[in-house]
């Protein structure tokens, strides 16, 4: 599937950290939990970069989460953006700590990105960010 936008998203990995000893929603991440994500900037004059969705969602992200899970991985989200966004995917992860995915991404993080050619023509750089607010 060919991208008409100077950026497809590769994958993004989220490590959220909960504060509160509370009973959770888990419809959603709670306010002040820790989130890291992939994600793939792509500067691409050519507007040539490709991303497989099908694959993505079909076979690389449940095995990642096959990998991820006996670390503490809860689940996982795939959002995709308007074709002007600077990505075209969004992936978080969800974990209780972020020394969970810390341990799951030093143990994985070598053979998840060998995989990212059978999706993607680009490869991820690393944000990192703060849940503030989620509603349901």
């Amino acid at each position: 599937m060919q991208f008409q936008t100077l950026a497809s998203l590769l994958f993004a990995t989220a490590s959220v950290f909960s504060q509160s000893s509370k009973a959770q929603d888990t419809s959603c991440p709670p306010i002040g939990w820790f989130s890291m994500a992939y994600y793939a900037n792509i500067h691409n004059a050519t507007y040539d970069s490709t991303f497989d969705m099908d694959f993505y969602s079909q076979q690389q992200m449940p095995w990642v989460y096959s990998l991820y899970k006996p670390y503490g991985m809860k689940g996982y989200t795939i959002n995709t953006l308007e074709p002007d966004a600077p990505w075209s995917v969004v992936t978080f992860f969800y974990f209780d700590t972020a020394e969970q995915f810390d341990a799951a991404l030093a143990a994985h993080e070598d053979e998840i990105l060998a995989r990212v050619p059978l999706f993607s023509s680009e490869y991820p750089s690393r944000f990192v960010g703060d849940v503030v607010s989620t509603t349901f």
